[in-house]
């Protein structure tokens, strides 16, 4: 800890720590280690996992003020033990220092991880960021509606372009292969509890993952999909179609309604912290290296940004009149803008100097809320009282 650490409970951080181990357990029936290391450092942030130990930024002025942000990001660190240091991508090899390889199976490893992540704490009893399970999948669905690369890039084509790949893999558009993995399981989970009446879960596919592909041999998405299929005795070939190796829109719709749930989707401005419309900043800048300065990422084109005829991969020259040659000068604009103010940029694309104005007019972002379908059967009620108890 840093010599001005703030004091915070230590025990109840063991104690989170056990109880996360024993709900992993429980989980695959066993622990795939003789000890693990849990490396926490005051002052830092981010966390690099290793298939017994993982290093972890626990900054102790958060724990003082709670433990809900330190576990989560705990939790699915430590699930990565099972879930990538183990059942992992038939890319992936032993841990290496090196730039990962490019895998199209990291949804899975990251998506699941993010999903099991929530859903052990749950059953752990650990603080949440949010109250329910059903409040979770709000919060979730409507992240991914508001970028649409997630309903437009496929999960196995983002997953491709995660760590260390140029921002400009995905063009105008950005995408979150942890997003669009844990609401892949979400479904998957409803259309197994649906198609074995109660019987099975995600549970069951994670045990038969870490089964049959926790030894040399990696996974391939077909790899998850005959596992799933198995596990579910139906056909989810239409769905990786779709969704894992094809980039079409969730129909979250047919997999909630085995819960009695549907979506109700409303897009409202977007808000700043004072109430106000927000700029539009979807977009950042980014280097990579190679001494051509700061780029910029667009990661909507529909943003003022996309609108005034900017992509990513633009050299960003000046804002504003004031040179940019670091995030900071980037940022630093940024701060001084509300909603409606402009932006004129200089920027250089195929070696030609350019120019375009910014329009930081409002735009809206969606809400979503999960509804009751009209006369639920006690099927669905059943399905959904044992899903939002997190039961297996």
């Amino acid at each position: 800890s840093l010599p001005d650490a703030a004091s915070f409970d230590s025990a109840a951080v063991v104690a989170a720590i056990e109880k996360l181990a024993r709900e992993a357990g429980a989980l695959f029936g066993r622990l795939p280690y003789r000890e693990y290391v849990y490396q926490l450092q005051d002052g830092a942030y981010g966390a690099l996992e290793h298939p017994a130990s993982v290093s972890l930024g626990a900054p102790s002025r958060e724990l003082a003020e709670g433990l809900a942000s330190f576990v989560g990001e705990l939790a699915h660190e430590y699930f990565h033990s099972w879930n990538l240091m183990r059942i992992r991508p038939v890319e992936y090899g032993d841990v290496s220092y090196r730039t990962p390889p490019r895998s199209r199976g990291l949804w899975f490893s990251e998506g699941l991880s993010m999903f099991y992540s929530d859903l052990l704490r749950r059953r752990a009893g650990l603080p949440v960021g949010t109250p329910t399970r059903v409040a979770h999948l709000e919060a979730a669905i409507a992240r991914y509606l508001s970028s649409p690369g997630n309903a437009r890039l496929s999960a196995e084509q983002v997953s491709e372009a995660e760590y260390g790949n140029d921002p400009a893999a995905l063009g105008d558009y950005s995408a979150s292969t942890h997003l669009q993995g844990e609401l892949i399981a979400a479904m998957v989970d409803l259309e197994i509890r649906h198609a074995t009446s109660g019987r099975r879960s995600m549970d069951d596919v994670m045990r038969l993952m870490m089964e049959r592909y926790s030894g040399e041999r990696g996974f391939t998405g077909r790899d998850v999909e005959r596992v799933i299929a198995e596990v579910c005795g139906c056909t989810v070939s239409r769905f990786f179609d779709a969704h894992v190796r094809g980039g079409k829109t969730i129909s979250f719709d047919d997999y909630l309604r085995f819960a009695g749930l549907r979506t109700d989707v409303t897009w409202r401005p977007a808000l700043g912290q004072d109430g106000r419309p927000a700029p539009d900043f979807r977009a950042y800048p980014y280097d990579l290296g190679d001494g051509a300065g700061l780029r910029l990422k667009v990661s909507d084109p529909s943003s003022a940004w996309g609108k005034a005829g900017l992509h990513t991969g633009d050299r960003l020259r000046t804002m504003n009149g004031q040179p940019i040659a670091a995030r900071d000068a980037f940022l630093g604009v940024l701060r001084q803008l509300k909603s409606g103010d402009t932006v004129h940029v200089e920027f250089e694309r195929g070696g030609v100097r350019r120019s375009a104005t910014v329009v930081m007019a409002p735009f809206d972002r969606p809400f979503v809320q999960l509804r009751e379908v009209a006369s639920p059967t006690p099927a669905q009620r059943a399905l959904r009282a044992r899903w939002e108890a997190g039961a297996p």
